[in-house]
């Protein structure tokens, strides 16, 4: 059981039907949800109103035509403005759903996809969510391969209207061991578990010495130290951006002991998690 002072983990089992690899939903968001993560992806699309998304931290703005996808590894809440509603279409689905290859391209090629302004875009991309929650409603023969389809298309358009705003990142990217970069998708959507050197080396399909050789002369810090480094962002970002207890965010961050999270959270950032928690609270 949940203890009340954790954030809420949404699983799979509650939101996606065991035999299904996808959920589509239609909701009308009208107080704040708070603070939560998800065992799956999330894909959003603001049909009306406006609100705010704060994920890992940073707000964003939410406004007709706002699109986000959050993965295993984000968290955040979400709520309208004052007086207002949010209705949007919510997508929800496993790895099944999200191809190897197109998770490949989103992620290097778009731009901030947890804030996509695709207003310009918008009557393309509401058809694409109808055609989904058609298909799923009915489920006829293939329905599965046309939410698929639609669910690449949407990403896709994605990718094309932000991808400028990552064309310097996009040449260093391209400058990367491309089976690094497979193993750097998957670490950076998983990291909160206890991913190994060697987890990490299959899913570059590279034996495990050469892969942290590799994976060092890519990123210039060893496997480790990266992985531990998106641990302690990830905790003290859920640090500045909630109230749950040190202990908690220790081990929601993937950490084992609250002992070595609180002495490299301070090597890293030079306070410790409740100097960080403590100044916080000053300045509300």
């Amino acid at each position: 059981m949940r203890r009340k002072d954790q954030p809420e983990r949404l699983t799979s089992e509650k939101f996606i039907h065991p035999s299904k690899s996808f959920h589509i939903y239609t909701q009308h968001v009208d107080r704040l949800c708070e603070l939560h993560w998800h065992e799956f992806y999330e894909l959003c699309f603001v049909c009306a109103g406006h609100g705010r998304n704060v994920v890992n931290g940073v707000s964003y703005d939410l406004r007709p035509g706002s699109l986000f996808l959050l993965t295993p590894a984000d968290f955040h809440e979400i709520g309208p403005l004052e007086g207002e509603t949010l209705h949007l279409y919510n997508l929800v689905f496993s790895d099944d759903l999200f191809s190897g290859e197109l998770k490949t391209l989103f992620f290097q090629e778009a731009g901030d996809f947890r804030n996509a302004d695709m207003r310009e875009s918008f009557e393309k991309i509401e058809d694409e969510f109808r055609l989904i929650w058609e298909e799923s409603q009915h489920q006829r023969m293939g329905h599965t391969h046309i939410v698929k389809g639609s669910l690449e298309r949407i990403l896709l358009y994605v990718a094309r209207a932000t991808s400028a705003a990552k064309r310097q990142e996009e040449k260093i990217a391209h400058q990367k061991h491309p089976d690094v970069q497979r193993a750097l998708l998957h670490i950076h959507h998983h990291f909160r578990e206890g991913i190994s050197l060697e987890e990490a080396a299959k899913q570059a399909g590279l034996a495990p010495n050469y892969f942290s050789h590799v994976f060092r002369k890519t990123t210039g810090i060893p496997f480790q130290t990266y992985l531990q480094d998106l641990r302690l962002k990830f905790a003290k970002s859920l640090i500045i951006s909630s109230d749950y207890p040190i202990t908690e965010i220790c081990y929601a961050s993937g950490f084992q002991t609250i002992t070595h999270f609180e002495r490299v959270f301070k090597q890293r950032f030079g306070q410790t998690p409740r100097m960080v928690q403590k100044l916080r609270s000053s300045e509300f």
